[in-house]
């Protein structure tokens, strides 16, 4: 691993903020030019994904917590009837 520099450091936030941006004007440029249906659709589908997702993760610890829970319940009193 090369030694980390400030001039490296400065180098590597440099090409991230100009990815980033390069990023920022294509999505710019490709909204603009979606018509009113198509852009109406993607709001929806958009709102869906960042209401879903998050959702879906959630339960899916929630669900876990509550089985290594019973789990660990569950081996306890094995290990005490022995």
């Amino acid at each position: 691993m090369k030694n980390l520099t400030f001039d490296s450091i400065n180098t590597l936030l440099d090409d991230i903020f100009r990815a980033t941006m390069q990023a920022a004007r294509a999505l710019v440029r490709a909204i603009g030019a979606m018509a009113w249906p198509q852009l109406m659709a993607t709001c929806v589908l958009l709102a869906l994904l960042i209401t879903i997702v998050p959702l879906a993760f959630t339960l899916f610890i929630v669900f876990m917590i509550v089985k290594l829970v019973v789990a660990a319940i569950v081996v306890q009193s094995r290990r005490n009837k022995q």
